[in-house]
C-alpha cells in the first residue's frame, strides 16, 4: 500500500471510535463491558489522537527546526498535557469540550504548517475532514454527558 494512502486510512480510522461512541450514546448505550462508560472511552480515544498529533508536530519541528517556530514544539505538547490533566481531573463534559478545543487548535497549527509548505495539502485536507467529524461527535458526546 502506498504510504500516502496508509496515513489517510489511519487518520480516518482515528475518527471511527468517536462516531461509534456517538451512535452508541444516541442508541442509549452508556456502558461497554470491560471498557467502561462510553464518554470515558471517547475521552481516552481523544487523548490518544491528541498525543499522536502533538507527536507529529514534534517530529516536524525536529525535521525542520530551522524553518519552524519553537512555539510549535511547546504549544502542541503543552496542550496535550493540559488535555491529559483535564481528562484525569475535570468532569467528563468539560474534558470532552477541552478535547474538542485542543483538536481545533492542533488543526490551526497544521494550517500554519501548510502555509509554510511543511505539510502537504493532501495531509491537511485529511486532517481537516477528520477533525470536523471528530469535533461534531465530541460535541454531541459532551452535550449528552
Amino acid at each position: 500500500m502506498n504510504r500516502q494512502y496508509l496515513y489517510i486510512l489511519v487518520t480516518y480510522a482515528g475518527a471511527l471510535p468517536f462516531v461509534a461512541c456517538a451512535v452508541m450514546l444516541y442508541s442509549g448505550i452508556n456502558e461497554v463491558s470491560l471498557l467502561g462508560s462510553v464518554d470515558r472511552i471517547v475521552a481516552v480515544c481523544g487523548l490518544i489522537l491528541i498525543s499522536f498529533v502533538a507527536g507529529i508536530h514534534l517530529g516536524i519541528y525536529l525535521l525542520y527546526n530551522t524553518k519552524t517556530h519553537k512555539s510549535l514544539l511547546l504549544i502542541s505538547n503543552i496542550l496535550a498535557v493540559i488535555a491529559w490533566l483535564t481528562v484525569m481531573f475535570a468532569p467528563i463534559n468539560i474534558s470532552i469540550s477541552t478535547l474538542t478545543g485542543v483538536f481545533g487548535y492542533l488543526l490551526l497549527v497544521d494550517y500554519l504548517l501548510k502555509k509554510e509548505n511543511l505539510i502537504s495539502l493532501n495531509y491537511f485536507t485529511t486532517r481537516l475532514i477528520v477533525t470536523f467529524i471528530s469535533a461534531i461527535t465530541l460535541f454531541f458526546t459532551a452535550s449528552i454527558s
